[in-house]
């Protein structure tokens, strides 16, 4: 069994041919899709999406960095709300993003951190998000990690959240692992320049991973320019199975069973 544990299939990228993309997927060996409803007019879609298919498709609800400035006053009532349906595996995406001018350190940490107590109340993950800025001051991961030092939620599974689309350093890394967060791998794990990349992939080990796409963002090199979907995860855990030295069969296995470990029922 493969898992995308990040998609964001309700994106108007896939409005035309949505049904289309996600049988693709699931003929492709992908049996599970977490998506990623990570603003408040997504939470709704994301609902819809996973009721089109029970048993396959669940959802994380949440609001990104990017609407800090736009939040709703009722946000956090909203939000308890999406967390307690069944559909709901996770907290997501929160976090830091220095790349765009979307709000201060300040108050994008304010947004998380309102939100953070819900995975506690509900027993869920977090999908954190984390983009440094254009300058090496401006080092998200350096300040997210700093700020999960006092986040005191610890469930029963073994991780208690994922850095998503993981671009950080070596450092980063074993912070983030010492701390109970897997490491999200998706298709930048192909491209020509992100040795670094997968070096850490193989310090952290297959036993700390999981697959996704960020679709429709992210293509692995062979698709580089074209719009990502999960029918691609294959093709990034042959690549990523390849690196680490394991078969094909052994990296599905360890990712699909750390996915579990990190939401819980899928």
């Amino acid at each position: 069994m493969l898992i995308d544990t990040h998609t964001h299939l309700n994106d108007k990228a896939f409005d035309a041919d949505r049904k289309d993309v996600i049988a693709r997927s699931f003929a492709a060996g992908v049996e599970r899709i977490v998506e990623i409803a990570c603003a408040p007019g997504e939470w709704r879609q994301g609902e819809d999406l996973c009721a089109a298919y029970p048993g396959q498709i669940t959802c994380a609800f949440g609001a990104h960095p990017e609407y800090t400035k736009t939040m709703p006053a009722d946000l956090l009532a909203q939000l308890d709300a999406y967390m307690a349906k069944p559909c709901a595996v996770a907290l997501g995406e929160v976090g830091l993003d220095y790349w765009w001018d979307i709000g201060t350190r300040e108050e994008q940490l304010a947004l998380m951190n309102a939100q953070l107590p819900l995975c506690a109340k509900f027993n869920k993950p977090a999908v954190f998000h984390a983009r440094n800025g254009k300058t090496a001051a401006q080092n998200a991961y350096a300040d997210l990690l700093e700020a999960l030092k006092k986040w005191d939620h610890r469930p029963a599974r073994r991780f208690r959240g994922v850095l998503h689309c993981f671009s950080g350093s070596w450092e980063d890394a074993k912070i983030g692992l010492d701390m109970g967060l897997a490491l999200g791998v998706n298709g930048t794990f192909t491209y020509k320049k992100n040795d670094a990349l997968r070096e850490t992939v193989k310090k952290a080990g297959m036993g700390n991973i999981v697959l996704e796409t960020d679709c429709p963002y992210l293509p692995p090199q062979s698709s580089r320019g074209q719009r990502n979907d999960p029918a691609h995860i294959p093709e990034i855990a042959v690549m990523v199975a390849g690196h680490l030295g394991l078969s094909n069969g052994a990296l599905a296995a360890a990712t699909t069973a750390n996915a579990f470990d990190l939401f819980g029922q899928l």
